[in-house]
């Protein structure tokens, strides 16, 4: 049985991206606990229901800034910690398979063709394991001494099992969507998805509408206001737990963009032995836009 991490590394096709990371130590960061952690934040108690608010928070967003946009190429800036191990060979001193938080940050161009543009920065390991801590901070620093690396795509190439343009009719993008994993192992497999379609295409108010109507309809969400991602900005959290993780999506309350997703043990992790409670997923959009040129 594939492991939760191990099914979304093979959804995302960042496996091979770890396995590049070079042995570089992450700085690890002082944090305070906030009421705004994901984890720490109870869930509402609004006079109406998940699927209800969500329903009607889809006829409600606005236009982003960035909607208005235009150019050849969907931009994306994201940043990425993963809790894994070192595995084998590992450094000097270090013993195999020590568990480890591996950081990337990303600068990604493409177009619809599929050329485009990837400009990465790896951090870590990091065996601190500060980037796997719920309050952990995101700052440019994080990320100054890492491992710089840069690839041109030719057109053609196809980094996501997402094939665009992603639809504006909810039942036509939840078909979308269930490309992801085609063998989904529960409500989670679609807030992966979200994930996959936000960090693939810039994604337009009418799309943003059709996924809120789409999250609606999954039975068994938790909706917490006011809840902060790595860099503070606060937004409306949708989550589901299954067998012991909390699978998260941070929506901004006014544009309904994605702005963080989360997976974070609430126990025990499965086979790392490492401190209940730690996040095994994070990835951070810092910025979604168009931009007419690689640069």
């Amino acid at each position: 049985m594939r492991t939760r991490l191990g099914r979304t590394l093979a959804v995302l096709g960042i496996a091979a991206l770890l396995g590049a990371v070079a042995a570089v130590g992450a700085a690890r960061m002082n944090t305070t606990a906030t009421d705004t952690a994901i984890a720490d934040h109870p869930a509402t108690d609004a006079d109406v229901s998940a699927t209800e608010r969500l329903r009607r928070l889809a006829g409600t967003i606005t236009a982003a800034p960035r909607d208005s946009a235009e150019g050849t190429y969907s931009f994306h800036h994201l940043r990425r910690w993963i809790l894994t191990t070192t595995g084998r060979p590992v450094p000097p001193g270090v013993r195999p398979d020590t568990p480890a938080v591996m950081a990337v940050d990303i600068r990604r161009w493409q177009a619809a063709d599929g050329s485009g543009r990837s400009v990465q920065v790896d951090v870590g390991p990091d065996y601190t394991l500060a980037g796997a801590e719920p309050y952990h901070p995101s700052t440019d620093r994080e990320f100054a001494d890492g491992t710089p690396s840069s690839r041109d795509y030719p057109p053609g190439s196809r980094r996501s099992p997402l094939t665009g343009p992603p639809a504006t009719d909810p039942a036509a993008l939840a078909r979308q969507l269930a490309m992801v994993d085609p063998i989904p192992d529960g409500p989670q497999a679609t807030l992966r998805a979200v994930d996959e379609l936000y960090t693939s295409f810039y994604v337009h108010l009418p799309v943003r509408r059709a996924v809120l109507r789409i999250l609606a309809d999954i039975g068994g969400l938790a909706l917490r206001d006011a809840v902060a991602d790595r860099l503070g900005r606060t937004g409306i959290a949708v989550s589901v737990t299954d067998d012991g993780t909390q699978y998260t999506l941070i929506l901004d309350a006014t544009t309904g963009q994605l702005l963080a997703s989360e997976q974070r043990s609430l126990g025990a992790h499965d086979y790392l032995h490492v401190p209940a409670g730690l996040v095994t997923y994070y990835t951070l959009i810092v910025d979604q836009s168009r931009r007419p040129e690689l640069s």
